[in-house]
Formats: C-alpha cells, sequence, structure tokens
C-alpha cells in the first residue's frame, strides 16, 4: 500500500505537470504543429541524427579542447570552501548544418556557467545537474545538499544546463526552451550539454580534482546518465561515477505520455507521429542507446515512489541497464520525502571505493 507521503507527493507532482504542459505550450500560431509533411520530417530527421552516431565514439560527441575559462570569486562558502564562478565559451557546432541558424539566435547560450565550491586540496568534484527551469545556484546549493558533501570530502561544481538559467534567452522568462517540442533544438541541445560539460571535466582535472563524477536530477539525471554513456573514466572529459536522481531516461516516452491530452498531440498522432517514431528522433541522446563508460559499480539510481513527472518507470529502465538496483524513497518529484537515506547509502558506496577526499569541519 502506497505511504501517505506517496500519495501526497503524487498528487503535488500531477498539478505540476499541468502546469508544465501549459508553459510548454505554443504560444502563437507561427509556432504551433503543422501537420503537413511532419512525420516524413521527423522520419528523416530521425535518420540524419542516427547515421553513424549511435556508438561510441560518436560523431554527435566529439571530443572538446581544453576550455579558456574566466573565474570569478563568490567569496567564502561552507567548511572552509572558496566559490568561484567558471564561465567559458561554449564552443559547441551543430551536428546538422540546418539547425546553425536555430543555435546562433540565442547568443547567451553560447557561454557555460558553472559555480565551483573548491576546498583546494586535490578532493573528488561532483559535478550536480539541475532540473527543468532549474539553474539558480541558490536553489542548486539547497536542491542537492551541498555542505553536506563538503563534509563528506567532495567539492561541488554546479553546472548550468543550456538554455536555462545564464544561458536562457533574453526576455524568455519562466519559459524554458529546451528540452522542447522541436527534435532539432532537444537533440542539439543534449549535444551542446555533453560537450560543455567534458570540457568542464577537463577544467577540473586540471585543476587537481582527483576524481569527477556527475549526481543530477530529473533532466539533469537523464543528462548524467546520457555523459556516462558517452566518456567515462579512460575517456577525454569523462567521469569516474554517476548519480542519476529522479531521472527521465526516455525524452519519447516523456513528451508523448505527459501531453497525451493536448491539442498539439492530438494533431501529431493524426499526422502519423507515434511514440516509436520519437524513440528512433532522440536514440541519438538517448541514455540507453549505448552501454555505459563508468563501471557499474560507480552507478546508483535514486527515485521517488510517488514521483508522477518523471514516473518510476523511467528509474526502472536506467536501474535495468546499468545493471544495479535502484535506491527507493517514499516521496515524489518535487516532495523527496525520505531521500536521505537514499543520499547517505550513495555517499558510503562512493567512499567505499575510495572517491571520497579528506573531510573537514572548519
Amino acid at each position: 500500500m502506497a505511504s501517505i507521503f506517496t500519495k501526497a507527493s503524487a498528487a503535488l507532482d500531477r498539478g505540476v505537470v499541468r502546469f508544465m504542459e501549459r508553459r510548454m505550450a505554443p504560444r502563437n500560431r507561427a509556432q504551433k504543429f503543422d501537420s503537413n509533411g511532419a512525420r516524413t520530417q521527423l522520419v528523416d530527421l530521425a535518420a540524419a541524427y542516427s547515421d553513424g552516431t549511435l556508438g561510441v565514439p560518436s560523431r554527435f560527441f566529439p571530443e572538446p579542447e581544453a576550455p579558456a575559462t574566466k573565474l570569478v570569486s563568490v567569496g567564502d562558502g561552507p567548511l572552509g570552501t572558496q566559490v568561484v564562478d567558471i564561465s567559458y565559451p561554449s564552443a559547441y557546432e551543430p551536428f546538422l548544418p540546418l539547425a546553425r541558424d536555430l543555435h546562433a539566435q540565442v547568443p547567451e547560450n553560447h557561454t557555460a556557467h558553472a559555480r565551483w565550491w573548491t576546498s583546494g586540496r586535490g578532493r573528488p568534484t561532483i559535478v550536480t545537474l539541475h532540473g527543468w527551469g532549474g539553474g539558480n545556484h541558490w536553489m542548486t546549493a539547497r536542491t542537492f545538499l551541498v555542505p553536506y558533501w563538503l563534509r563528506h570530502g567532495f567539492d561541488v561544481a554546479a553546472f548550468v544546463l543550456p538554455y536555462h538559467a545564464a544561458r536562457a534567452p533574453a526576455g524568455s522568462g519562466a519559459v524554458v526552451p529546451w528540452p522542447s517540442a522541436n527534435p532539432v533544438r532537444t537533440n542539439e541541445g543534449f549535444g551542446q550539454a555533453i560537450y560543455d560539460l567534458r570540457a568542464l571535466a577537463m577544467f577540473l582535472r586540471a585543476r587537481g580534482s582527483s576524481a569527477v563524477g556527475a549526481m543530477g536530477m530529473s533532466l539533469g539525471g537523464y543528462t548524467t546518465s546520457l555523459w556516462a554513456s558517452v566518456a567515462g573514466p579512460d575517456d577525454v572529459g569523462g567521469i569516474d561515477f554517476a548519480v542519476a536522481m529522479i531521472p527521465a531516461v526516455s525524452m519519447a516516452r516523456l513528451m508523448w505520455r505527459h501531453g497525451e491530452q493536448s491539442p498539439t498531440r492530438l494533431r501529431a498522432a493524426k499526422a502519423g507521429i507515434t511514440e516509436d517514431l520519437l524513440v528512433d528522433a532522440f536514440a541519438v541522446h538517448a541514455p540507453t542507446t549505448r552501454p555505459s563508460r563508468v563501471p557499474r559499480t560507480h552507478l546508483a539510481v535514486i527515485a521517488g515512489r510517488g514521483d508522477r513527472i518523471t514516473p518510476p518507470d523511467q528509474a526502472e529502465t536506467l536501474a535495468k541497464h546499468w545493471g544495479v538496483e535502484v535506491g527507493w524513497f517514499d516521496g515524489g518529484h518535487l516532495a523527496q520525502v525520505g531521500r536521505g537515506d537514499a543520499l547517505r547509502e550513495v555517499r558510503r558506496q562512493l567512499c567505499a571505493l575510495g572517491f571520497a577526499g579528506r573531510e573537514f569541519r572548519t
């Protein structure tokens, strides 16, 4: 029987899903779904994005160059750390030539950003990846419990995903354009995210981090899982461990099933677009397309039984692909009631593998 926390969390999540569907709906006629030739266009895009890209190495995920970083001191952080804002040009080039104009339309997205809590002691660094609509550093520090990880031997770098926060289009307000119903922007955005993250990992290792891992929630969990499938410990810009929390794992399934009553979805179905076709279109960045490059013992999945935004079957699919068990808590996507035990288990797992650096409490 579901606990009261699970039921309450599920109800909260369902309300937010309805809000998100309204916020992501097209706002003018020019943006609305055009059914003329839509299926053919999507079939062509799926073929183009899958042409020699679904393995490792992949043409879709080229190795980055070391980034030209700009560092700005923010001041003292918890437990004797220094807080530093990192920015660097995103050198990502769209995979498809037809995506170049779309990419160029948002110059704010051409600079990558991260906030770094560093001890200066060469400890392992956790790169945190926020969910859809996130990227505010104050909120990220609380959502990911940054002082907890600092206390237990890790430094932390909070990365801002493409088209979010400082990378959002000017004047976009609360509307986040990525991921979206536009498959080109969605695909290229994940290509850019991994490119910029690998560049960040290169910087962190060059500055002395003994290991680099990723910990992401929701959209960030999807991106964490994707990163693990593209670049592991032996790859340029790779990661040593990955923790996917309340993760999305099938963008096609999320978009198709969450929007099943929307006019856009109904018109898409009438035009012959199916969930399976979306699976093909998004295969290039699906975390389950490739095996993990990170060792199985260095992977963890955490999920809420009451999650109705990225439902439990998403986490179960990823856990099966990785060959690990899900660390469950009773809460949901937003009200993550009971997740503390799962996080402590992950911390013990990472410490047992030798990833934690020296703890300090000054």
